[in-house]
């Protein structure tokens, strides 16, 4: 069978003119034969250059009993063009192969992240590109037609998941599956608090997130997490200066506390394992946002580190995309902004700006103006300035930070 389906596929290639569109969906790897393989290479090169293919063009570049073999499977091609029948049938079988042939050589001795993440990047390897096809506009349409009056059906005023700040769901239309989300700021600014605050907020509504924290630790997360929830200045958290009321009532804070969701802090994350945790996680116990601090700590597999970003960012847009999840990844800015009489930030500023700006469908930027000044409050007002916004307006929303709780709030 296997020499019955590739000489079926290259026969209808040389024979049907039309059947050589497939030619760019087509990968040489995945015939068994070798001399197939050199034929797909040969007809991809004639197809590119918008060169006649035919069994004239054989000539030279293949041997005499090739080219005898060829024209034989061309004449014995039995049916009307049916390529992209056959195609899956090939990648299949080829996916199938590798597959266990990967999966046998696995190291043994790999503790069991290790694994786990060597596994998902073999399933991630392992997808049909033969059965892509473009859909047509009308059933494309058709399905955002269901999708927006089911939504007016339940009384939903946006198209993602809400955010539980007002003025982000107005501008952003919620936490759209699909979307990156880029939050870059110089240090100090409150890139960690705001991701909190909005994975708390979030939270708070029912949404399934997880924190994946490269730069702090569990603990320093969970303290400024009890400081959020408790109204209790982070600092006597920090040194463990509560009072005993202040202990009773953190207690009860959290024991009446409904928001869940879930934080890992695992520092050497390369950008395959946190797909891996992503996905496992999703199916383990649901998952719709996705927060990571911070995108210039992921490990990526390229020397070049304007390469490694790219990479990074393209995975994480296609992991959003992939898994109907909004993926919120945190960024450093360089000093330029700093260098500038008005500090805020551009687009320009993020470090590596040019792939993040690119695969991102949001980028925003928390701001503390009060931060540059000599006089620093408890509470100071402070900005969310959303720079790119592929949903709409680009728009700053006024917020306040809250130093002694490490926390942003917008002002309604």
């Amino acid at each position: 069978m296997t020499n019955e389906l590739e000489e079926y596929i290259i026969g209808q290639l040389l024979y049907y003119e039309q059947t050589r569109a497939l030619l760019p969906r087509i990968k040489p790897v995945w015939f068994e034969t070798k001399l197939y393989q050199r034929v797909i290479d040969f007809m991809m090169d004639r197809y590119i250059q918008n060169e006649p293919i035919d069994y004239v063009c054989l000539v030279g570049k293949f041997e005499r009993t090739e080219i005898q073999h060829l024209v034989k499977i061309g004449q014995a091609v039995y049916s009307m063009p049916n390529l992209s029948q056959y195609l899956p049938k090939l990648e299949h079988r080829y996916l199938q192969k590798n597959f266990v042939q990967q999966i046998s050589s696995i190291d043994v001795t790999l503790d069991l992240k290790e694994m786990l993440t060597f596994t998902q990047t073999l399933i991630d390897n392992t997808k049909f590109t033969t059965i892509n096809d473009p859909l047509s506009i009308h059933k494309v349409v058709a399905s955002a037609v269901d999708t927006i009056t089911e939504s007016i059906k339940r009384g939903d005023k946006i198209t993602g998941k809400q955010t539980g700040w007002q003025s982000l769901d107005r501008v952003l239309g919620g936490w759209n599956h699909g979307d990156l989300v880029v939050m870059a700021a110089r240090p100090g600014q409150g890139k960690t608090a705001l991701a909190l605050s909005l994975m708390y907020e979030f939270g708070k509504l029912g949404g399934k997130g997880l924190f994946i924290s490269l730069e702090m630790s569990s603990e320093q997360l969970a303290k400024r997490y009890l400081s959020l929830i408790c109204d209790l200045p982070n600092w006597k958290i920090r040194n463990a200066t509560l009072r005993e009321n202040e202990v009773i009532y953190m207690c009860d804070s959290v024991n009446n506390s409904v928001v869940e969701f879930f934080v890992d802090d695992d520092p050497n994350s390369s950008i395959n394992q946190i797909k891996s945790k992503a996905k496992i996680h999703k199916a383990k116990h649901g998952l719709e946002l996705l927060i990571i601090d911070y995108i210039q700590l992921i490990k990526g597999t390229k020397q070049n580190r304007e390469q490694e970003i790219a990479e990074i960012s393209r995975n994480l847009k296609l992991l959003a995309k992939e898994l109907q999840i909004t993926v919120i990844v945190l960024a450093q800015l360089s000093r330029k902004c700093e260098e500038r009489a008005d500090k805020r930030p551009m687009l320009s500023d993020i470090r590596e700006s040019g792939s993040i700006e690119q695969d991102a469908d949001v980028v925003m930027f928390p701001f503390r103006p009060d931060y540059y000044s000599k006089e620093r409050n408890e509470s100071e007002d402070a900005e969310l300035i959303i720079a790119k916004n592929r949903h709409g307006e680009c728009f700053t929303i006024e917020t306040t930070f809250i130093g002694s709780r490490t926390m942003y709030q917008e002002r309604i």
